[in-house]
Parts: structure tokens; C-alpha cells; sequence
């Protein structure tokens, strides 16, 4: 098998933390290389300082990235801004990159991308700023508003009913019954675990929604899963590995 692999024309290839597979996640290197890659959508996940700025982070706690004990909520805004987010993935490439603001990401990059925007927690008042920060950019048709939390979707659609969004489904839980709440709320996108695609599921899943995008694409076997289910699009680390048809 040879890389990169032909997608169809309007399959969503979107950058999963940027382009996480080559740079540490969720920094502005990771959405650049994405950029540099020619890749038109990227995926973040957003969580609140503990003076109410949205901050991209995948994680709550920063155990991982080599400050144990703290959490994103716990820091004011300039305490976040100073911490290394780059050296756990690679001291010599990447020491000193530091977290991103939402503010930050729409300022450099404004309508280079389609932003699929993670509410990773419903934290109080979270959705409203969100909201507000992607109109205050003029970037409602450029977001799509994704949760596992399928309240904070709502309180999104609400909010801002042109604004699209997405339910990512537990992995193991793509069924009917998921397919149908997802329809009855009004939802864009259903948003399953790439190996729970069937092409059975997502036909059932296009009768109802406009897309079914899949998550946890972990390397090429589960990717061509959720090509050949006939998903509209997938997050994944590697972007470059699928390029679009001609």
C-alpha cells in the first residue's frame, strides 16, 4: 500500500489536533504543518482558564504534558500562556510551544479552515462564550460545534441554530437508537468511532443526518473502515496520508 490514499472530493479529512501525528497537539505549530499539508480542516478541543478565557487543550489534567497535580481549569489565563507545551512531545524540536487560545487560532488562521471545535467538559457559561467568540469572528458557517455531552450540543444549537453541530458517540455505542436522538435534536453530524462503521449503520445514519464523521482513526486499517462504510470524513493525526481525487 502506498501513501498518501485518494479520498473522494467532499470527504472531510480534518487534521485531529492538527497535524498531532508530526507535532505536539493542539499548538500553533500542529495547526501550521496542517496548513503547510494543504489540509483545509483541523479538529481542537476547548476548555476554560479559571478566569473564563477558552484555551485549546485536549486534556483537563496536564499530568501528561509534564506538569502533574495541575488542571486547566485551576490556572488563570497568563499562567497557561507560559507553560511548555511542546517538549513532551520533543524537547529538541519543540520546546517552548505554547498553549493556544480560541481567540489566538481564528486571529491567525480566520477562514483557512473549517474548525471542528471539541466541547471536552460542560463547564458553567462555556457554550455562550464559544458562541460568541465564533461570531464575533464572523466564523458561524466555518465551525462545526462537536461534544461527547449531548446537553452542551443543545444549549450550542440554541444558542446559534446556524451553526452546525456534531455527536461524538462513545465508542461501542454507534446504534439506531443513537442515530435517532442525534436526528431529533437537530444535529449535523453523528460522529462514531471509526470501528463501529458499517456501511449498514451509516446508510441507516444518512437517512436522518446530514454526515456521519468518524473519530478514533488510530491508523490505516480503521480508516479504510470508515472510507468503505461511506463516511463523510474522519480525524486523523497523520493528515497527509489521503489526499482528495481530482
Amino acid at each position: 500500500m502506498q501513501l498518501p490514499l485518494t479520498v473522494p472530493k467532499n470527504f472531510r479529512i480534518i487534521a485531529h489536533r492538527g497535524a498531532s501525528g508530526y507535532t505536539p497537539e493542539n499548538t500553533l505549530a500542529a495547526f501550521r504543518l496542517a496548513a503547510e499539508m494543504g489540509i483545509t480542516e483541523i479538529e481542537l478541543d476547548v476548555w476554560f482558564s479559571r478566569d473564563s478565557h477558552i484555551v485549546i487543550c485536549h486534556d483537563g489534567s496536564l499530568d501528561r504534558y509534564g506538569y502533574p497535580g495541575l488542571h486547566v481549569t485551576q490556572l488563570d489565563l497568563e499562567a497557561l500562556l507560559k507553560l511548555d507545551m511542546g517538549s513532551w512531545f520533543s524537547p529538541h524540536f519543540f520546546p517552548g510551544e505554547r498553549m493556544l487560545t480560541l481567540e489566538a487560532l481564528f486571529t491567525q488562521f480566520r477562514g483557512r479552515f473549517v474548525y471542528h471545535v471539541e466541547i471536552k467538559e460542560p463547564l458553567p457559561w462555556l457554550v455562550r462564550k464559544l458562541v460568541a467568540t465564533i461570531n464575533a469572528h464572523g466564523l458561524e458557517n466555518q465551525v462545526v460545534i462537536t461534544s461527547k455531552h449531548i446537553d452542551s450540543l443543545i444549549k450550542a444549537k440554541t444558542a446559534a441554530p446556524q451553526i452546525r453541530t456534531g455527536w461524538l458517540v462513545p465508542k461501542d455505542r454507534f446504534s439506531r437508537k443513537h442515530i435517532d436522538r442525534a436526528a431529533d435534536a437537530g444535529f449535523f453530524q453523528i460522529c462514531p468511532a471509526a470501528q463501529d462503521t458499517s456501511k449498514a449503520m451509516v446508510d441507516a445514519a444518512h437517512k436522518q443526518l446530514p454526515e456521519v464523521r468518524a473519530w478514533a482513526v488510530s491508523g490505516i486499517e480503521p480508516a479504510l473502515q470508515a472510507i468503505d462504510s461511506g463516511c463523510d470524513g474522519f480525524t486523523i493525526n497523520w493528515p497527509d496520508w489521503f489526499v482528495h481525487q481530482k
